[in-house]
């Protein structure tokens, strides 16, 4: 017997699987039309069906009544509701009270189509039953709760909550200044700055030339590396003098937020800054960055207003100064 792949895949495939399956049934519902010489499409059967429905109930159906109800798009169903129309089995009509609204009804002919199907529905409607519990199983209620799921949390949801976990779970590695990572600096940076503030000349200058303006004065610079995001997270040490360092250019991408980059290389710094001959480490920032506030303030910055005062012009943007005081 010739293997199926699907079944190496298993849930993987589901949407492939379920896509095969229901061609199958739309191929099967064709046969079983032709058998009893009715020139239907198959999938025209649900909107007749409900068409049927309101129809017996005495109520109107709009073409966006109809498209909610049957999960379809309205351009879906517009065709089918045009292909319906050439068959004369349906008619499209303004509503009276609402010009822009259009009514979708049974004609003579569809209702006499509609009629002749029924016997036919109803022995489908036994067959799929039968194919649906045959091992001893219930696959149309299993169906409905996979809806009902899918409802309250897509597959695209459920995804992202895996791959953060499996990312969350890997180790993120500090790795020191390099040339060739200069330009990862300089991304990272302007990133965050140009989402939420202006680029200030000083900005360009450190962001464009780390070398000379950082690492040559005696400062530091580090990056954050993902195991398969790669670098995406920075911070720096900038030499102020008489061993005064300024926190600095501390940002961590968009795609790996969420991940505790940010956390991980504060951290790892803060322990660099134990081991070098620092006696007064500091940052600047905005009240706009709450998140990085809090950061600061979970592992040992305190709000100082002598900071603010001898350093918060360096930045037209800064409200905030903080030291740490862990040294």
């Amino acid at each position: 017997m010739q293997q199926d792949f699907l079944n190496e895949l298993a849930e993987l495939a589901l949407g492939s699987r379920l896509k095969r399956m229901s061609e199958r049934m739309l191929s099967s519902a064709a046969d079983i039309y032709q058998e009893f010489d009715m020139n239907i499409n198959p999938k025209w059967f649900t909107l007749m069906a409900l068409l049927d429905s309101k129809d017996r109930d005495k109520q109107i159906l709009t073409i966006v009544e109809a498209s909610s109800l049957l999960g379809l798009s309205q351009p879906a169903l517009s065709q089918f509701c045009k292909e319906l129309q050439r068959e004369k089995l349906i008619k499209v009509v303004k509503d009276q009270s609402d010009s822009r609204r259009r009514i979708l009804k049974l004609t003579s002919q569809g209702r006499k189509r509609v009629s002749e199907m029924k016997p036919i529905w109803e022995a489908v409607q036994l067959a799929a039953a039968d194919l649906c519990t045959e091992h001893n199983n219930d696959f149309y209620r299993s169906l409905l709760l996979l809806e009902k799921s899918f409802s309250q949390q897509s597959l695209l949801s459920r995804t992202r909550h895996y791959v953060k976990q499996a990312v969350m779970q890997t180790d993120i590695k500090i790795r020191p200044f390099i040339p060739a990572l200069a330009h990862h600096f300089e991304a990272i940076n302007k990133e965050w700055i140009d989402d939420m503030f202006v680029l200030e000349k000083i900005d360009q200058q450190v962001l464009e030339n780390p070398q000379s303006y950082i690492i040559n004065n005696g400062g530091k610079i580090w990056f954050a590396e993902h195991p398969t995001l790669g670098i995406v997270g920075t911070c720096a040490f900038w030499n102020k003098g008489n061993r005064c360092f300024e926190l600095t250019k501390m940002g961590v991408l968009k795609s790996a937020r969420g991940l505790k980059v940010g956390e991980i290389l504060l951290q790892q710094v803060l322990k660099e800054a134990q081991r070098l001959d620092i006696e007064k480490l500091f940052l600047l920032t905005n009240a706009k960055c709450e998140a990085a506030i809090h950061l600061y303030e979970k592992n040992g910055f305190v709000h100082d207003k002598a900071i603010m005062q001898e350093f918060g012009s360096n930045y037209a943007r800064c409200n905030v100064a903080m030291r740490y005081m862990g040294l």
